[in-house]
């Protein structure tokens, strides 16, 4: 059992990994992870949480110490915060065709996949982007994450469409 009693099913697939490090390696602790990580453990047991994630930094640091690519960090990170837009709300692709706006439920899993693939497509982008210039795999998730997010999913219904889907 881990230190923090965190339950696997409480657990983003991040924090899964955590876990799946912590119990390979019962040598190391929560505690003594957090601290590599220069964190407290109640703040790596939080970004471990479904309802958290790390920020960039933090997320660089225990893919190092865990021998995770930051790319499936980043990943998984950017697809929690998808996966809990989608629990708070449903996901909704929203456009307007000249007065008429269409509203369609949007499966979590299609809006993850379109993550990735504005992220490949970021990344396509950036290939002759000069080293030093280039955006880190986390950057461009969390770029990925922002127009997947502000594009295509839309969280409010406007008065009118309420009153047109309720009558």
């Amino acid at each position: 059992m881990n230190s923090l009693k965190l339950r696997s099913e409480d657990c983003s697939a991040f924090g899964s990994l955590v876990l799946w490090y912590l119990e390979q390696n019962p040598h190391t602790n929560m505690s003594q992870l957090a601290k590599q990580v220069k964190i407290s453990r109640a703040g790596l047991g939080w970004i471990c949480r479904k309802e958290s994630n790390p920020d960039e930094e933090t997320a660089r640091k225990i893919a190092q110490i865990i021998g995770i690519d930051l790319v499936v960090v980043a990943r998984l990170v950017h697809e929690n915060k998808l996966e809990r837009l989608a629990n708070r709300t449903q996901l909704n692709y929203e456009t307007k065709f000249s007065t008429d706006s269409v509203q369609i439920p949007i499966p979590k899993e299609d809006a993850i996949a379109g993550l990735n693939t504005v992220y490949q497509a970021f990344h396509m982008v950036t290939r002759t982007v000069p080293e030093i210039e280039k955006p880190t795999e986390f950057q461009i998730y969390k770029q990925a994450y922002e127009i997947v997010k502000r594009q295509f999913l839309s969280r409010k219904i406007s008065r009118r469409q309420r009153s047109r889907l309720a009558g």
